[in-house]
């Protein structure tokens, strides 16, 4: 062979290495570019430029699963999956593609799929730390923090240096509110990374405040009507104290309302005594000295019981003495708390009306603190409110609609308010409650 034949085919192969390298430098750029604007938060340019690469290249893994975390990063969460599901099938074992995608189940909603695809990553990689903290979350996502505990304490078992740990177990005692053990955990995250300020701003939730023992509220709600009927107005005037550290609050009100041009006023008492592990009462005696629209007498107690880690119910019955008839309820509380929401069904049932009477309300609630949440609710029957006149007994709703918020501000300041309407026969009701606060 010739030098020249030599140069001819050393000349040759580098152009086709070359040729070979320039796509493959190419593919690289994108992936880089693609990584970079998905941590700039610029999803749609991810998903633009992984679409372009996987067009040279269709194959290429890296793009592909660049491009499901670009979906899911912008909320894309079927599409995210369509792309995860065919790489899961070119690469039924690859655990990264099978975490992510059960992340995304997770984060779409679809908490008994999830479960399952973090199961299968456990079945081919035993204790493996990220499935047992992606089943935790779920399961703290749901409200099952007994169960999203000892899955991290698996975790944590394992990797006992590691302050992400460490902090998820200080939030789900937060959730709980178990402050102390909370505090305890969030510490040891913070020591061990002191630069973190997420683990700094949980443990200053976790810091136990100065629990105010007083609060004084003014209340005001007026109820107007489609027919000719004129407002109503009603007025209270509580406060609450909270003297006793194995006792709830006592609540010593006032209330007044105005209709038809009489007044009638009554003094009322609630206390709450605890019964037990994870058991209190509720108690709340009233007195009218006129009886002319409030019984002239109330007597009610309920009976709350925890259940589970999340939920609670209770039991109870009320006795309104009226000037016109004694009134017996049964009544009772189903309600649920998953993460930051809370929703419960309430019942009141009174034998021997003509026919019986059977009330209910369903309620969600959203909490952004221990105390701040808004609300929803839909019922059907007599009116639910706690101090209840002769009128409203007597009116039968098909349904009632109410939507409203309580709020601390600064935690002292109580911002509490929430409208309703219920068709109650060929009437409608509208009723606007608000009220003021403060607590020391």
């Amino acid at each position: 062979m010739n030098k020249r034949t030599l140069v001819k085919r050393a000349a040759s192969s580098a152009l086709a290495l070359a040729l070979v390298l320039v796509p493959l430098h190419g593919q690289e750029d994108i992936r880089e570019k693609a990584e970079a604007a998905i941590k700039a938060g610029d999803d749609e340019q991810a998903v633009r430029l992984c679409l372009e690469g996987l067009r040279a290249n269709h194959s290429d893994y890296e793009l592909s699963f660049l491009l499901g975390r670009a979906y899911a990063s912008a909320g894309r969460w079927d599409e995210s999956l369509r792309v995860l599901d065919d790489l899961a099938l070119a690469h039924p074992e690859n655990l990264d593609v099978l975490l992510f995608r059960a992340r995304v189940r997770a984060w779409k909603g679809d908490y008994t799929e999830a479960r399952s695809e973090y199961d299968e990553v456990l079945r081919l990689s035993p204790e493996n730390g990220e499935a047992l903290t992606g089943l935790a979350e779920v399961a703290s996502w749901q409200g099952d923090y007994a169960g999203a505990l000892a899955l991290y304490g698996r975790v944590q078992r394992k990797e006992p240096a590691s302050a992400d740990i460490y902090f998820r177990l200080g939030r789900v005692y937060l959730w709980q509110g178990n402050l102390a053990q909370a505090q305890s955990y969030l510490q040891m995250a913070v020591k061990i990374d002191p630069q973190n300020k997420d683990y700094q701003r949980e443990l200053q939730k976790a810091k136990p405040r100065l629990q105010p023992k007083f609060e004084l509220r003014y209340e005001h709600q007026t109820d107007e009507f489609s027919d000719e009927r004129t407002r109503y107005l009603d007025q209270n005037l509580a406060f609450q104290a909270s003297p006793f550290k194995t006792m709830g609050p006592l609540v010593l009100e006032y209330n007044q309302t105005d209709r038809a041009g009489r007044r009638d006023y009554r003094y009322a008492l609630e206390f709450y005594p605890r019964f037990g592990k994870r058991a209190y009462g509720y108690i709340d005696l009233a007195y009218s000295p006129r009886g002319v629209y409030y019984p002239e007498t109330t007597f009610l107690l309920e009976a709350y019981q925890a259940l589970f880690s999340a939920a609670e119910v209770s039991l109870g019955a009320r006795r309104l003495n009226f000037a016109a008839e004694g009134v017996t309820q049964y009544l009772g509380s189903l309600g649920y708390y998953f993460g930051r929401y809370y929703a419960y069904w309430r019942w009141y049932y009174a034998p021997g009306d003509s026919p019986d009477r059977f009330s209910w309300l369903a309620n969600i609630r959203r909490y952004f603190s221990a105390d701040s949440f808004l609300f929803i609710g839909l019922g059907s029957g007599l009116r639910t409110e706690d101090t209840l006149t002769w009128e409203d007994y007597r009116a039968d709703q098909r349904w009632v609609f109410l939507a409203g918020f309580n709020w601390y501000l600064l935690g002292r300041i109580k911002l509490h308010a929430y409208y309703s309407v219920g068709d109650e026969g060929p009437v409608e009701r509208h009723s606007l409650f608000l009220g003021l606060g403060y607590r020391w």
